[in-house]
């Protein structure tokens, strides 16, 4: 199936022009420029670092999801209570 050529696509805008008139397709180009703008950024926002999760970051969720309470503790303190918390899964397991 190919695109519409040069000839529909001028059959297509006399159509929209006579049955919306000027104003209405004024209105129409402006609404899907706004669109347009708004998903172009969003898209954009994970380009601009807000995808980047610093290593504390890392470290601390990965602290809360066993169970660790991180709340005054610095990165060394939290690396300190994982790897105790993961040793004594080990030896239960074992």
């Amino acid at each position: 199936m190919n695109s519409p050529g040069l000839l529909e696509l001028v059959v297509i805008i006399f159509l929209l022009s006579t049955f919306l008139g000027p104003v209405k397709i004024k209105e129409s180009a402006r609404a899907i420029g706004k669109a347009y703008q708004e998903f172009r950024g969003y898209s954009n926002l994970t380009t601009l670092g807000n995808n980047e999760i610093t290593d504390k970051e890392k470290i601390r969720s990965s602290a809360e999801k066993l169970g660790i309470d991180t709340a005054g503790m610095n990165s060394k303190e939290i690396k300190t209570a994982i790897i105790d918390e993961l040793s004594n899964e080990l030896t239960i397991k074992d």
